[in-house]
């Protein structure tokens, strides 16, 4: 398939998974799934202009919600579990469960209301494993998934900030000129964990998925009236997550030879960095370039989100093939 940039492309996020879905030995794209799919993805945006997260487990406190966010979403990672295995979850106070992306907004908020100073930077530079373990104390049997790495994440990146931000949020929005582009170069530059980077066939391939889970944050979670909130954020891509993939795998647009076929759909770990890893998520980032291509009113984070979003529907993920397990701190 020829792959056309039509877009603003930053952090060659598109050039370099271009590449790889050009020489791709077990991912392909189909264009007319695209053109079937695109329409319908567009009718839903129009009926849901804003995203359903905002002000989502939040204070209300514009300086600490800032604060929140930038921890949450770095551990906005890895959250499966084997079929048959508990999966780990946090209970709300309705008694309701929440697991993944959510669970991780209720740990910080259940923290936080229990006068935990997960807000903090000075706090969490030095937190230790079972006070990490605590927060993310879980209402199934399961542990949060790696969670030595996670208090890893945790200590360097709230040091950094102590060091090079005066331990504020804000005080990095500041520094990037609430501008989403420059706001990732501060990331890469300053916090390591951020940079969701491989190699295919030699070649250097950029995803950048926690840092957009950053920027979206900031931009629809925060308490804000202006929007946009962080300028060019219109020029991000997006999330090369396991949801996607998996929702594009089930509408057609993304394909897997016979042999992945079999290995994602025995729930067998797929390692990170490996040429089947890549292509996933290389696939994932074009099916829903080759989307926008078709809707150009709305943005690539826009279309990701709103897949995201159907991904997040039980009674669907009970019908679907699964998607891939890889360990990984990056998605």
């Amino acid at each position: 398939m020829n792959l056309e940039i039509t877009t603003a492309d930053p952090f060659n996020i598109l050039a370099s998974t271009k590449r790889v879905m050009e020489n791709a030995n077990f991912v392909s794209l189909d264009l007319e799934a695209v053109k079937t799919k695109a329409p319908l993805i567009a009718e839903y945006l129009k009926a849901n202009a804003e995203f359903p997260d905002h002000g989502h487990n939040l204070s209300g406190d514009f300086n600490t919600d800032a604060q929140l966010v930038f921890f949450e979403s770095m551990m906005g990672f890895c959250f499966w579990a084997m079929p048959g295995e508990p999966k780990w979850s946090v209970a709300l106070e309705s008694g309701e469960k929440v697991d993944g992306w959510y669970g991780v907004c209720a740990a910080f908020k259940r923290a936080f209301d229990e006068g935990v100073p997960v807000a903090d930077a000075k706090f969490l530079e030095s937190v230790a494993e079972k006070q990490v373990k605590h927060i993310f104390r879980s209402a199934t049997k399961a542990e949060i998934p790696l969670l030595q790495r996670r208090v890893a994440i945790l200590n360097k990146n709230a040091a950094m900030l102590k060091k090079a931000f005066g331990g504020q949020a804000v005080n990095l929005i500041d520094a990037a000129e609430r501008d989403a582009v420059k706001l990732f170069k501060l990331l890469l530059d300053f916090f390591p964990s951020y940079k969701d980077v491989t190699v295919y066939k030699e070649r250097e391939v950029v995803f950048l998925k926690i840092a957009h889970l950053l920027a979206l944050d900031y931009e629809y979670r925060l308490p804000h009236k202006q929007r946009p909130f962080l300028k060019n954020f219109d020029k991000l891509c997006v999330f090369a997550d396991y949801k996607l993939p998996q929702l594009l795998r089930m509408d057609g647009i993304l394909k897997y030879n016979d042999q992945l076929s079999a290995v994602v759909d025995s729930y067998k770990i797929i390692p990170v960095g490996t040429p089947e890893e890549v292509e996933i998520r290389s696939g994932a980032v074009w099916g829903v370039e080759l989307i926008r291509q078709q809707i150009p009113e709305f943005t690539t984070v826009q279309i990701g989100h709103a897949i995201w979003l159907a991904s997040q529907d039980q009674a669907l993920q009970s019908k679907i093939k699964p998607y891939h397990r890889t360990l990984t701190t990056f998605y």
